[in-house]
């Protein structure tokens, strides 16, 4: 009996165990991963840089969106050409990337609004190399 009783505390524990390790893994369409801190959630996207074009889960050119306060990782990974991803107003730039390369930058979005993110590497973002991102 003594044995049941240690051997179903212990099944009890690995699942709440395991249920608290998957709740604190959120991961939605768009967004790699959110995680609490203390100001807001941290939001990570990871975009690919082709010639003219930003991509993200096969998606051209997607929206980002976060929440004011949020602390934003943006990871860019040139599949083809030299770039980089630049939001102006929240001085926000990665490095530039050659094929293969990546960079990240990180930032918090302290402001709301609807802002245009782009490559700034010669004229790519006339070419259409830019997005939308938006703090609620």
């Amino acid at each position: 009996m003594r044995k049941l009783l240690i051997a179903s505390a212990l099944v009890l524990t690995l699942a709440f165990v395991y249920g608290c390790s998957q709740a604190a893994q959120t991961t939605t369409a768009g967004q790699d991963q959110m995680t609490q801190s203390e100001g807001g959630n941290v939001v990570s996207f990871d975009l690919t840089g082709e010639n003219f074009k930003f991509l993200m889960d096969g998606q051209e050119a997607p929206v980002l969106k976060v929440k004011q306060g949020d602390t934003v990782k943006v990871t860019l990974t040139s599949t083809n050409g030299y770039h980089d991803w630049t939001l102006d107003e929240f001085n926000a730039q990665t490095a530039k990337v050659n094929t293969g390369q990546s960079a990240s930058v990180e930032f918090v979005a302290d402001k709301k609004g609807t802002f245009e993110y782009y490559c700034s590497v010669d004229s790519h973002r006339q070419k259409g190399m830019k997005g939308t991102f938006i703090v609620e």
